[in-house]
């Protein structure tokens, strides 16, 4: 009797699980801004290089007296023994960031495409900080002007992040949060 009783109740769990289906369909951030609508294409980008380099310093060490012993005759005759001025070398590591800009072709198209969904999708080498990236939306309730928040998955949770936007005419700046970088495009289709 047992036996029925607990394969029942194993039948019944596995049914419940096989019939358990995750009810969310994915993130959506609904309706996308049309401005941004479309593929747009990298053209320059302006940011931050840590650049090292090595000095070569010395340094003046004066000179002092050193206290020495000697066994002389089974006695020991405490001396003093000046010890000259020496010049200690020492090797400094500076590090500098740097502003870099590059410029980008037609030849090697860095795309970023906005899909009407909020899905977006980026295309090139220089493009992989975008690829987990998956749905965006253009926002401009906050403060500091028009923004678009980049929506990333990671561990079933979508987490926002924000970069600032300007548009001019064909041409679109994505802001990031550091100071004078910005990442150009120009309007593909």
């Amino acid at each position: 009797m047992k036996k029925v009783l607990y394969l029942s109740l194993l039948l019944l769990l596995t049914t419940l699980l096989i019939e358990c289906k995750e009810t969310d369909s994915g993130f959506s951030p609904g309706a996308s801004d049309p401005r941004v609508i479309g593929t747009w294409r990298l053209t320059r980008r302006l940011y931050p290089v840590n650049v090292d380099s090595l000095v070569i310093d010395s340094v003046l060490v004066t000179g002092q007296y050193k206290i020495d012993s000697t066994l002389v005759n089974g006695h020991y005759v405490k001396d003093t023994i000046p010890i000259q001025d020496y010049y200690q070398k020492d090797t400094i590591k500076i590090t500098k960031s740097v502003d870099s800009i590059r410029t980008y072709t037609a030849n090697q198209p860095q795309t970023l495409t906005f899909n009407t969904d909020g899905k977006l999708s980026a295309n090139g080498a220089d493009m992989s900080y975008y690829y987990p990236i998956k749905y965006f939306r253009v926002d401009s309730t906050i403060q500091d002007g028009l923004g678009i928040n980049l929506y990333i998955t990671t561990n079933r949770a979508t987490v926002p992040f924000r970069q600032g936007v300007a548009f001019r005419g064909d041409t679109l700046m994505l802001l990031p949060r550091c100071e004078r970088c910005y990442s150009k495009f120009v309007r593909v289709m």
